[in-house]
Formats: C-alpha cells, structure tokens, sequence
C-alpha cells in the first residue's frame, strides 16, 4: 500500500483518540507528579505546512504532533516514544527559554562560523540527551521511530525527503557513500545502546567511526548538563555539516517559541568560554591532556563537572544582540545586558518626607458677635439656631481649627543623567562600558525609589539626544543611555542651565534633583573649557539650584579622578574604569554620598 492510500485509509478521529490515550503513561515515563496539558494533534482537517512530526512550543508549554507525517512515517503505533520524548523538552532540555538560549549560545560558539544553523544543532543534542533518558531510566525503545520511518522512506522511494528522513541525508552534490551529521548522529545512539552496527544506519568509515564513538561518550558524560556539553556537541557536528549554500538541516523534531522571552544569560560569562572538542575533553577521550582541577573527569553517575576551560572573556552585549539574532528575538539585546547588569549593584535613592499637612477641622458653632468678619458667619447654623435674626444673640459662626496631618508626603529625589557618546567613549552596545553600567544603576535605583529620571546623550555641539522630561520609562530611558553619537566632546551647559538655572535652592513645592555625569576626561568641558564665555559656572549653580547634589562617573584613571576633583567643587567623582570599578561606585553611593540614615525631611 503506496503512503497516500495509507493516509487516505486512516480513522483519524481513532488514531488521535488512541495518541490522547497514551499520554498518562507518556508522562509516567519522567514521574509520578508531572502535571501538563495535552498536545495538540493535527490531522488532514488542519492547514498544511509542518516541516515535522512534532515540536514543542516554549510559549504555549505544549507539544504539537503532526498526524499526518506520522502516518506518513508509519509510526502510528508507537504513540509513547514520541509523546514521551516531547515532554522531555519541557523537564529536561532545554526546559525553558534560559535553558535554550544558553543551550543555542554553547552551540553557536562550537559552530564557530555557522550561527543559523545552531538551533537546529542544538535541538539534535537536546534530543540526544532525551533518547538516552528514556532508553536507559524508561526502558522505551527510542530506536521505533527511527526503525519504522526508515522502512517507510525506503519503501517509498518516489517520496519526498520528510522533515525527519533518517536514512543517509547525503547533500546535493555529494556521492551517496559520503557519510553526513546524521549518519554520524544515529551510529552515536548504536554505541550508546549496544546496538548492532547497521541497526539505524549503514556501515561507517574509520573516521566516522572515531566521531560517533566520541559523540556517545559525550552524551553520557553530560548527560545531565545540556549546556555544558552543547558546545562540544556543536565542535564535533560541525564537520560533517553541509555545506551552508546546500539545503538546511533537518532534525527529527524541534523546540519552538520564547522569542518574546527575555532569557536570564545576560549575567553568565561562562556562555563566553571556548567549547572543547570531545577529542580533547580529558573526561570523554582518555588519551586526551588532563587539564586538571576542575577539568577532571565527571563524576560516575555522568554528572559534569566545569570545563575549566574558562577563558576570562564576559559575555558582553554585542555577544547578547547575536544570540538575540539567532534565537528570531526583537528585543534590545543592549537594554537587557545592561538592566541585568546592573539590578545586582542597586543602591538606596534619596526620598524627602515633608510635613504632614495640616487641615481645617470643624470643631462646632459660638455665637457670632458684633464686630466680627462679616464673611465669619454661618447663616445655615443661624437660621437652625433661631427664626429671627438678632445680631450678637442668635447668630452663628464656625469655630475651625488646624488639625496636624498623620501620613506624611514622599518626595523621592529626581536623576538628571548627561551621558557622554562622544568618540573617546566606547558604543555601549557593542562593548562594555563600566561607566554607562554605572550609569544604569543610577536610573534602575532611581525608578524603583520611585523617582523620575531623564537621560542626555551628548557628544559635539548639536549631537544632542535627550529622553525628553523626566519621566518614569525604563526602556526610553535605557535607549537614552545607550545613544552613541561618536563625534567630539562638548557637554552641553546650555541644556543643563535651562533644565535647572533660576530655580530656588530651597523650596518646598518641588522635589529635589541629583545631576549625574558619565564621561572621561572630556567632562572638563562642563566645568567651562571650550564653553562660550559666562558659562565658567553653570554646572556649579544648576548644582545649586537642583539641591539633590551631584555625581561625576568618569572612565578614568585614578590620578586624572583626582586632578578632576580640583575642578569639580561640590560634585562628588566616581572613577570607574573596569566592571569591578562599578561595585565600588555602588557602595560609596551606598555609605557616603547618599544619606543612608534617616531621610531628609523638607521645611
């Protein structure tokens, strides 16, 4: 029977009824306690298109199962294998968005030059890794889908190539004798499980050989550390991928979803380290040089163990718009770099108390005298006294006294943040800049004290880009931050005495502002040099003016913070020349600058 009379053939309606009946025992497979919602089956009555059999959705937290190109495949009868190896996407890799990024990011380092091709490298180590799982704690046979599809394709060989072909994928161009990933990849699961060589693929060559036997001593060394042995995976795949121009990869199923996530791996400078062959790996080739200390084998129950291959390299935001980019993410890779970053360094922001507020309270009636503020009288509570008017006797007046408000008024103290972008500033997004990172400790503390922030970006005259008023949007604010204009350096006086120049020093119908500068030595511009004359001191009166004082976080070193400190008066400088430099900045702000006791209360 030809493949279309088979789909022709199906009960539908039975086949999805006998697939929602074996998913109790699919999830029985990972525990007792494991709660999630059915797949989504498909059938002929649903659109076409599916480039495979089954996927699952990070996003939904669901897997889908194509019945049609199961049907296809004839692998209509084994419904736990794959309703089962689905659920392993969501416990054990790559389990959430985190999981898969870290996951693409090892991949796309041991790939070195082929970025859109890690998701799919990585769904294939993540499938390894399920397979293994279920073959060795489950007892299923994972081999069934490959075993039955490859009979079917086989048999049909007027059939085109399926999303999950399992026979020898051979590229355009290449002889059929060449062996391919996959080839390599399906000898790796004949190793892993003592299969017969030639159960799942055809035999190999010496070389092929060397490569599958490393794949499956890697599987088992991080078997429960998807990330750390992703990269090795992608070092060893990547030379038995096709050529880019060929046709893309294909793999047996594959993880959707989480490109709205933020992933957590801003912080994780491991994600930087180079990935290590399986061949060099002390823990999978014995012959290979120990590395020693934390490179030594992984522990008997194939727990891995740090590669200790650390290269000392931070994952930076350049690094983050990559993986963005591989992962079909539309968000500001730099924004998340630099809010994660940053929300570690946090510090205590300012917050005035005023007074409570008194308020007039009526304390009752006395009588209304002659002589008295005629505007006093109460002509409602005199007519109640009396029908007849007589002055002094039945009129009224309210006696109304002040009475002292309980909750007092939180007054948090506003940011005016200038940024320098001029050339001499590294461009934030493409590498670390410690001073725009303390920078954004500065917004980050302030908005969650409450408090409205605005952000300047300045270089050469008229390179000026501002967030507008003060405000509250983190992301305006973070785009604002993170603006390079890469012309000269000009701070722009102007701007900042227009923001804060005439306004009282001392007032207790406004908030207070603290200015903050991020620069080099180009801040010497602020304090007049280069400036149109009469501008010598608008930094020290909008200081004045603003009344919340203000910081100078300089990219420089410590000798040049000092020789700045002699010009800068009031302004406390903040040297900040490597990501180390930003912890200090956080606890001077933390002791020293801002008043960390009890809170300012305005008069």
């Amino acid at each position: 029977m030809t493949v279309t009379a088979r789909v022709d053939a199906v009960d539908w309606v039975g086949l999805e009824s006998r697939w929602r009946a074996a998913w109790p025992a699919a999830l029985e497979c990972w525990g007792p306690s494991l709660r999630l919602g059915e797949p989504r089956f498909l059938t002929p009555a649903d659109p076409p298109g599916t480039t495979s059999f089954a996927w699952f959705d990070m996003d939904a937290v669901g897997a889908t199962i194509d019945l049609r190109a199961v049907v296809r495949l004839g692998i209509e009868d084994i419904p736990v294998p794959v309703l089962a190896h689905e659920i392993g996407h969501h416990v054990l890799a790559p389990a959430d968005a985190t999981g898969r990024a870290c996951i693409v990011e090892r991949c796309r380092r041991g790939l070195v030059d082929r970025d859109a091709d890690a998701p799919m490298v990585s769904n294939l180590w993540t499938d390894l890794l399920i397979n293994d799982r279920l073959t060795r704690l489950s007892g299923l046979d994972m081999t069934a889908p490959y075993r039955a599809s490859r009979r079917t394709v086989a048999a049909q060989q007027a059939e085109p190539a399926s999303a999950v072909d399992t026979t020898r994928s051979t590229g355009r161009g290449k002889p059929p004798t060449e062996a391919t990933y996959f080839d390599i990849y399906l000898r790796a699961y004949e190793l892993l499980w003592s299969l017969p060589r030639g159960s799942l693929v055809p035999p190999l060559g010496a070389e092929e050989e060397v490569d599958a036997g490393f794949l499956a001593r890697h599987a088992r060394v991080f078997a429960r550390d998807a990330v750390g042995g992703a990269g090795g995976f992608a070092a060893l795949m990547r030379r038995w991928l096709p050529d880019p121009t060929e046709a893309g990869l294909q793999g047996p199923c594959r993880v959707t979803g989480g490109a709205g996530t933020a992933p957590d791996v801003a912080e994780d400078d491991s994600l930087a380290d180079l990935p290590v062959h399986p061949a060099l790996d002390p823990r999978v080739n014995s012959q290979a040089p120990a590395s020693g200390g934390a490179g030594a084998p992984g522990t008997a129950d194939g727990e891995a163990q740090d590669t200790g291959q650390g290269s000392g390299q931070v994952f930076g935001p350049a690094d983050l718009a990559t993986l963005y980019a591989t992962l079909g993410t539309t968000r500001d890779a730099a924004v998340d770099w630099y809010v994660a970053r940053a929300r570690r360094h946090l510090v205590p922001f300012p917050v005035d108390h005023e007074q409570p507020v008194s308020e007039p309270e009526l304390q009752g009636l006395e009588t209304w005298e002659l002589g008295d503020d005629l505007t006093d009288l109460d002509w409602t509570g005199t007519t109640l006294r009396s029908a007849t008017v007589l002055p002094g006797m039945t009129t009224q007046r309210r006696v109304v006294e002040a009475a002292e408000g309980l909750d007092p008024v939180e007054r948090p103290v506003d940011l005016d943040l200038y940024v320098d972008s001029s050339g001499s500033m590294p461009d934030p997004r493409g590498l670390v800049s410690p001073a725009v990172l303390g920078g954004a400790v500065l917004v980050l503390s302030a908005l969650r004290a409450g408090a409205r922030v605005r952000v300047t970006s300045w270089s050469s005259p008229g390179q000026v880009t501002s967030s507008g008023d003060l405000g509250t949007d983190r992301d305006r604010l973070m785009t604002a931050l993170l603006t390079y204009h890469g012309g000269g350096t000009s701070f722009p006086l102007h701007g900042l005495a227009a923001a804060h120049d005439g306004l009282p020093a001392a007032r207790s119908t406004r908030r207070r502002c603290h200015i903050a500068v991020i620069s080099d030595d180009g801040v010497e511009s602020m304090f007049g040099r280069g400036q149109d004359a009469g501008l010598e001191t608008a930094a020290a009166r909008a200081l004045e003016h603003a009344g919340g004082g203000g910081t100078l976080v300089l990219r420089v070193a410590p000798q040049v913070a000092e020789r700045t400190r002699t010009m800068a008066g009031d302004y406390v400088v903040e040297a900040v020349a490597g990501l180390d430099d930003v912890v200090t900045l956080a606890r001077h702000f933390a002791r020293r600058h801002w008043d960390t006791g009890p809170r300012r209360t305005l008069r």
